[in-house]
């Protein structure tokens, strides 16, 4: 069975598909499929289709919500046994529910693990291979997570953490391509993360940085300057002393902003420091607040 989040969401069972249409069901497979292999609590259930206003028979209603999954993804509509469960199937578990996927079956778990492959290259110093292993891992994005799905807290902030993770191993693979010679190409890229991510200043150090190795000198201040106004406006901050630095350097012709003159030469493009984690109040894309 092929599960798929990162987009649409879809269930796929040897060419039929089994994806839930009612928005409830949906909500519930995706908060299921977050926590694949891992205890969904009732309460957790609750808070996330109905928030903090459940009606009185919230709990009926996910019991009936699950027995009509497992109807839908081909189980035993009425089991509710405890043990371990075949391939995705939905098992209760320990006052909740537990949907067992297999290793391969879910879209987001091998992203995961293709990006972690990926980044074990770049540590070893295997930059092309690292970047092409990363950009490999990009394309089984099909659009925004759960797009097309009802989305409350527990979603909310587990979508949260999946597109941070996703937006730094992008920087990871930006970087290992400037560092590669590679700064022509990743222009535009860059120019589209950083409308949509105004205020993220390594985004915006990686695009100065490829503006000034392709001679375009203006339009890398200028992109300093876009920094500055969207930090003041949507945060109330001044950009840090790291990126102050750069364009400090870009004024300044700074040799060591010049390009690679081969692939084995590196500069550090930890210009603006890591991006820190988000950090959501409710549970995560780590197990939903679930060990993981």
């Amino acid at each position: 069975m092929d599960f798929c989040v990162l987009g649409p969401l879809s269930v796929v069972d040897d060419g039929i598909d089994r994806t839930p249409s009612a928005p409830k069901q949906r909500q519930m497979l995706a908060l299921l499929l977050m926590n694949a292999n891992h205890v969904v609590s009732m309460s957790q259930f609750v808070e996330e289709l109905w928030e903090y206003s459940p009606p009185s028979s919230a709990v009926a209603a996910v019991h009936t919500y699950v027995m009509q999954l497992r109807r839908t993804l081909g189980g035993r509509p009425n089991s509710a046994s405890p043990g371990p469960a075949g391939p995705g199937q939905l098992t209760t578990r320990d006052q909740g529910y537990v949907l067992r996927v297999e290793p391969g079956e879910l879209d987001l778990d091998v992203y995961e693990d293709e990006v972690r492959s990926a980044r074990n290259s770049l540590d070893r110093g295997a930059l092309s291979r690292g970047a092409r292993e990363l950009r490999a891992a990009q394309q089984r994005w099909r659009g925004q997570i759960l797009v097309d799905v009802p989305i409350g807290p527990l979603l909310h902030a587990a979508i949260a953490v999946v597109e941070r993770n996703r937006l730094d191993a992008l920087s990871r693979r930006i970087s290992a391509d400037l560092d590669l010679g590679r700064h022509h190409t990743l222009i535009g890229e860059l120019s589209s993360l950083s409308l949509e991510h105004t205020a993220d200043e390594n985004l915006a150090a990686q695009l100065m940085l490829a503006l000034y190795r392709s001679g375009r000198r203006v339009d890398a201040l200028a992109v300093f300057h876009r920094l500055r106004h969207a930090l003041r406006d949507e945060h109330g901050a001044a950009p840090s002393p790291r990126i102050q630095q750069l364009n400090t350097d870009i004024l300044a012709a700074h040799p060591r902003l010049d390009a690679p003159s081969m692939p084995q030469w590196r500069l550090s493009l930890d210009l603006v420091g890591p991006c820190p984690p988000a950090e959501p109040s409710s549970p995560t894309r780590s197990g939903a607040g679930l060990p993981r």
